[in-house]
């Protein structure tokens, strides 16, 4: 007789709705990811770059034209200094705001991100031609007895003056005395009111001014009211003055990161041709602009915006021209979501035209492969995330043993003891680097050659310190009448075995 059994074998059933569950489970993923795809990019939007009369501001007017022209209307607003800036876009105001990567943004703004790095601003030192004599030492010891303005207040201009200044130890007072310059902070508008009525006598003997070259006002003030340039030769070593901590903690230094400046090279002729001005390429301080937005703005805005300033003709405005490349350097605060979107697209293995198809051609099959791709993307991420998390961590020692170079240096006397024990800590994390390398935790070649490069060069610097100390020991050796090689033995096992000092 044959037998149905009328309730199927749960073993029979189970494959049906795990494939159905699966199914369903990757059709929702790959519906969220075409939501996602398709979501409308804002239409309106705004964008500060300061005061509207500066060289600054008009590079910014490219970029405003460049965005509506793709669909995104852009207001350039005009505010009166960088904290106002990001005053206006902490408090979401202001969409997005130019500012000079001098200052330490993400301490003071935290809720501020990066959307990309734009060009190099130069600072400009401007003296009137009669005082121009005074400062051909190469210091800046002509200022003393001068009105010097520091520009306006409240701008990274009036902040990164106070601290060269501070470097250059050259005091500021309200009133200018025989060791002291006469601290004014002139507001650009007026600067540009007096400079056009003609009255030279009310304008400072010497501004301060960071501008995009060619600066509007710098080219007013040399053509037409007798200014000179002063070059500023000292880019490199008030940059890597700010490795070592300010022990005094004052205000100036919390606000400027000295480490985001540059060396710039302002070219001959740019402000005049004849006689030329510069006659010869000057040195001076430069700061890069960064673009900033508040964190909650719509990724999508900002992912549109960043392939506008590289992407786009706007690109080539500045000189040089900004390339992709500026965004795979070390931000200078965290990025923002939309500009990781940007980084994280790969052009070549699947575009947004086929996400687009992907969503409208939806299917059993589409929406597994479609979720294998966006699980694809995220471990990708994820690893990349991981391995920059880790290159930083040995940045950060490679600095922090850096600073300790320049601080042993500094010292009154050159200690063998700590000179050797910062040589074992390079050891190990060369060791450690190279173990990590090798088992594909710190990327790919060009990486580690990154940080074997800076390790290397702290490597030399500490040899060249041990070999400074070991000609000291000769000397001493020579004057006792023993020999070098018992010195140096008797120097490096009181090293091993003296207690630490601290």
């Amino acid at each position: 007789m044959l037998h149905t059994d009328s309730n199927p074998s749960p073993d029979k059933t189970r494959p049906i709705w795990l494939t159905a569950g699966a199914g369903a489970l990757a059709f929702g993923v790959a519906l969220v990811l075409a939501l996602r795809t398709n979501e409308s990019v804002p239409s309106h939007t705004t964008l500060t770059a300061g005061p509207n009369i500066t060289s600054r501001a008009m590079i910014a007017r490219s970029l405003v034209a460049e965005l509506t022209h793709r669909g995104i209307e852009t207001e350039l607003v005009e505010t009166a200094n960088t904290l106002d800036e990001l005053d206006a876009v902490q408090a979401r105001e202001i969409d997005f705001a130019m500012v000079s990567s001098v200052l330490e943004i993400h301490h003071l703004y935290p809720e501020l991100r990066e959307v990309s790095p734009l060009f190099v601003e130069a600072f400009h030192l401007l003296v009137k031609n009669e005082h121009a004599a005074a400062f051909e030492d190469g210091t800046l010891d002509g200022l003393r007895g001068l009105r010097v303005d520091l520009g306006p207040p409240r701008s990274a201009n009036a902040l990164l003056t106070e601290e060269v200044l501070q470097f250059a130890k050259i005091p500021c007072t309200p009133t200018p005395g025989p060791a002291t310059c006469g601290a004014e902070r002139v507001e650009l508008a007026r600067l540009v009111e007096l400079a056009s009525r003609g009255d030279r006598n009310a304008l400072p003997d010497a501004i301060f001014q960071l501008g995009s070259v060619p600066s509007r006002l710098a080219l007013e003030l040399i053509r037409n009211h007798a200014y000179t340039l002063i070059p500023l030769p000292f880019a490199n070593a008030f940059r890597l003055g700010g490795l070592i901590s300010d022990e005094d903690g004052n205000a100036v230094s919390a606000a400027v990161e000295r480490r985001s400046t540059v060396e710039y090279i302002l070219p001959p002729y740019i402000y005049g041709t004849s006689p030329p001005i510069p006659a010869a390429p000057l040195p001076t301080i430069g700061a890069r602009l960064v673009l900033v937005a508040h964190r909650d703005l719509s990724p999508k805005l900002v992912e549109g915006v960043v392939e506008t300033v590289l992407e786009s003709r706007f690109a080539r405005v500045p000189d040089p021209a900004l390339k992709r490349s500026l965004l795979k350097g070390p931000p200078q605060m965290p990025l923002h979501a939309g500009t990781m979107a940007y980084l994280a697209r790969e052009r070549p293995i699947i575009a947004a035209s086929d996400v687009d198809q992907l969503a409208n051609g939806l299917s059993v099959l589409g929406a597994l492969v479609g979720g294998g791709l966006f699980a694809w993307q995220a471990w990708r991420q994820r690893s990349r995330s991981a391995r920059d998390a880790i290159f930083s961590g040995f940045q950060l020692e490679i600095a922090g043993i850096e600073r300790r170079i320049a601080e042993l240096e500094l010292a009154a006397q050159l200690e063998l003891e700590p000179l050797v024990e910062l040589q074992h800590a390079l050891l190990r994390l060369k060791s450690d680097a190279l173990t990590r390398f090798s088992s594909g935790e710190l990327g790919d070649q060009a990486s580690l050659s990154d940080l074997l490069s800076p390790l290397n060069s702290a490597r030399d610097h500490i040899g060249n310190l041990l070999l400074h100390v070991r000609e000291n020991l000769e000397d001493q050796a020579l004057r006792q009448g023993r020999s070098a090689e018992s010195v140096w033995e008797e120097a490096i096992e009181t090293s091993e075995t003296d207690p630490d000092p601290s």
